[in-house]
């Protein structure tokens, strides 16, 4: 017969070890407290009426008492390794939330405040947060002056990287910062969603714009409101209220009318309008640190999200049997009690019958 646990079985000598070790602890402290015991009780009463005055006195007739201990603790060792034999057929539902990542590829992300630059730490967030969310579907719209879709909605999370890295500040062409476009593109991509493959609650859909907020175009905290009918929107905003300096690459000069374009310009996150944002959305603000606290703050926000069943799939699992040695372990216990109950009436029994044949209690 097949019998698996819950650790692999290479590691079955190490667990099966400390079991064994266990039970061996806790047989040699028993012995030892039995005959601390008996030791104390000898120091009051004579060995030779000890048997008549208690009732626990009788080593013969406490014995069964260790050994269901011992035998019950050693059953909720094997309960606890999950020992698992027999197989049948399982239900397994997988469940997933929706999460669109509005990433921010403005000319102002190539500041390097914080360092490397911005939309380097905004990707390395992004990774971070997928690491924290491995069965959620991951979606990217890229937004500057414009808003495209780049990778729609997909559990393939090696396909999503691949897209993120491909993302720079040259991806749109438009310059700017149209977070209400960003925002207006996941509401379509959202309600698509939801006539091509059923109807999804809101409460499991997210939108995440990471942006330095700088010079925003459109009524973007009048579109969060809107959109916060089809997902919650939370805002992780890249940069610092200080600001950095940017200076605008060559192509942009040559196809654009910028004043002071060839002057470096200080590029400041806008904290304020990213907050309305969030607020308006039903999320939360949440500026990026050095550490994982902004993930970690925008990770327990997902957590309160409610994942929807995307599929099921039967499968063919070995049963956990840990309910059969916890059940004997809790009738082993139940003997303990049992037996400290007819103790006193096994003790009398003895002594009427060891009364009655006195030859035969000599001899023994």
């Amino acid at each position: 017969m097949d019998i698996r646990f819950q650790f692999p079985m290479s590691q079955l000598p190490l667990w099966l070890g400390l079991a064994v070790a266990g039970v061996l602890c806790l047989a040699w402290l028993l012995m030892r407290f039995d005959r601390a015991r008996e030791g104390r009780l000898h120091r009051f009463v004579e060995a030779k009426l000890a048997p008549r005055l208690l009732v626990g006195y009788d080593a013969r007739i406490r014995r069964p008492l260790f050994w269901f201990t011992v035998l019950g603790f050693a059953l909720i060792a094997l309960a606890l390794m999950e020992p698992r034999w027999g197989r049948t057929w399982v239900n397994v539902e997988k469940s997933t939330r929706d999460i669109l990542i509005l990433l921010d590829t403005s000319e102002s992300m190539n500041a390097q405040n914080p360092a490397p630059d911005r939309l380097t730490r905004a990707r390395q967030k992004i990774e971070t947060l997928m690491e924290r969310c491995p069965g959620d579907r991951f979606g990217l719209i890229a937004f500057s002056g414009d808003a495209q879709l780049q990778c729609p909605l997909t559990l393939d999370h090696g396909y999503f990287r691949s897209v993120l890295n491909a993302v720079d500040t040259d991806t749109m062409t438009e310059e700017g910062t149209d977070i209400q476009e960003a925002i207006s593109a996941g509401e379509a991509l959202f309600a698509e969603e939801s006539k091509s493959g059923g109807s999804a609650a809101r409460y499991s859909r997210a939108m995440i714009i990471i942006s330095d907020g700088e010079q925003v175009t459109g009524d973007a905290v009048a579109e969060a409101a809107k959109a916060s009918e089809a997902a919650t929107i939370h805002v992780m905003g890249i940069g610092d209220p200080q600001g950095a300096l940017v200076t605008f690459p060559e192509w942009m000069l040559r196809h654009a009318s910028i004043p002071n374009a060839r002057e470096p310009h200080l590029s400041k996150l806008d904290e304020e309008a990213l907050s309305k944002i969030a607020i308006e959305g039903g999320g939360v603000y949440v500026r990026s640190t050095p550490g994982n606290a902004d993930v970690d703050t925008v990770f327990n926000e997902l957590e309160a999200l409610e994942a929807r069943a995307t599929q099921s799939d039967l499968r063919f699992n070995m049963v956990n049997r840990y309910r059969w040695p916890l059940a004997a372990a809790t009738a082993c216990f139940l003997a303990e009690g049992l037996w400290l109950v007819l103790m006193p009436f096994i003790r009398d029994w003895r002594l009427r019958r060891a009364a009655a044949n006195p030859g035969a209690a000599t001899h023994a």
